[in-house]
């Protein structure tokens, strides 16, 4: 018999001579996906990992992108990206602009299918990015504009549940990560209050609660009508929303022992207040003129004043008031009579 490592047979590598090759590997970066290997947003984002992180963690990937919905200055300019062809899950991400002056934030604009090659996939604090660093010659391509955005997901509550207490660990985290699909994603929750502020990592989340006690977080921070303040000034203990839109965000960092998901409204337009046709905050005859947009048309799902997305895009199609959901106060999908009915008792209330 010839000995191991000697003739035919498969050498034995020493201890140190793996530790020196996992070193190099280590050292290298990021790895490439596999050569011609071009990822589409679901392929990134698609994972049965129990913490909700991507396969693809720590590889530079070509990607086909989406359809640019959203939009965050901040730190490091984001682009939220969204693909048509996924509209019930993993169908959207973030992408940040590392490279100075960011030109790719600066040129995108909402309704642009973006694609890119050469970006790194990285998960941080719990939610999966696409990264546009220089050390990989990354280059975005813009391959047609003017598409109409991808409308947001109608949820419940109680498949994007808030964070509970563990006594045990001493800090917030989520029963589990079932709510990682629609990560990314703007979603749609209905008939919600403010139950509840001051909450999260950046005591900046706020707790929105439905008739059966269900809640989930949301926080402004992605608000342009909120800045410079914490709150949007809707925001308030007490206050009831027909619907609210925004990013669905998951935030861990479990050295300070938290794991929430956050819902990220933009504008005032996503916290829609019943009643409240033209996003200012107020119900007055202002407002009539959404409701008889919305009583009359157009037909949604083959319903005449049905409001239920993903039917209604316009008007206008480039951010409709989200989808007169603000009008339909009985949560029934359309609105009617029934629903001017209440509208009447809120018109002019203080």
């Amino acid at each position: 018999m010839t000995p191991i490592g000697r003739g035919g047979s498969t050498p034995v590598k020493r201890p140190e001579a793996v530790a020196a090759a996992l070193w190099l590997i280590l050292a290298a970066g990021p790895v490439p996906a596999a050569l011609g290997q071009v990822l589409t947003i679901r392929d990134v984002q698609y994972t049965v990992n129990s913490n909700g992180a991507s396969n693809h963690d720590g590889e530079v990937i070509d990607c086909t992108g989406g359809i640019v919905v959203a939009k965050f200055a901040g730190y490091r300019p984001r682009v939220i990206l969204q693909d048509p062809n996924d509209p019930d899950g993993w169908g959207a991400i973030q992408a940040k602009d590392w490279i100075y002056p960011f030109d790719m934030f600066n040129t995108v604009q909402a309704g642009d299918w973006v694609e890119f090659t050469n970006i790194l996939v990285e998960e941080h604090v719990g939610t999966t990015f696409l990264q546009r660093q220089a050390t990989h010659n990354p280059t975005f391509t813009v391959v047609s504009q003017g598409n109409p955005l991808p409308p947001p997901i109608l949820v419940s509550v109680s498949d994007v549940p808030a964070p509970v207490y563990d006594p045990v660990l001493q800090g917030w985290y989520v029963d589990n990560h079932d709510a990682e699909p629609y990560e990314s994603m703007r979603i749609i929750v209905r008939d919600v209050t403010v139950t509840a502020m001051a909450l999260g990592k950046a005591v900046d989340n706020y707790r929105l609660e439905n008739a059966q006690g269900e809640a989930c977080w949301a926080a402004d921070y992605m608000n342009e009508d909120a800045y410079p303040d914490v709150y949007h000034p809707f925001v308030s203990i007490g206050r009831h929303f027909c619907a609210v839109v925004g990013v669905f965000e998951q935030y861990t960092h479990l050295a300070t022992r938290w794991d929430y998901y956050q819902l990220l409204p933009q504008e005032s337009a996503d916290l829609a207040i019943c009643g409240d046709g033209d996003a200012d905050g107020d119900v007055e005859l202002d407002d009539f003129t959404r409701f008889g947009e919305c009583i009359t048309g157009p037909t949604c799902d083959d319903a005449p004043g049905g409001c239920d997305p993903p039917a209604w895009t316009v008007p206008p199609t480039s951010r409709p008031i989200q989808y007169c959901l603000m009008m339909d106060f009985d949560f029934d999908g359309d609105v009617d009579l029934a629903d001017f009915g209440r509208w009447q008792s809120l018109c002019g209330a203080p």
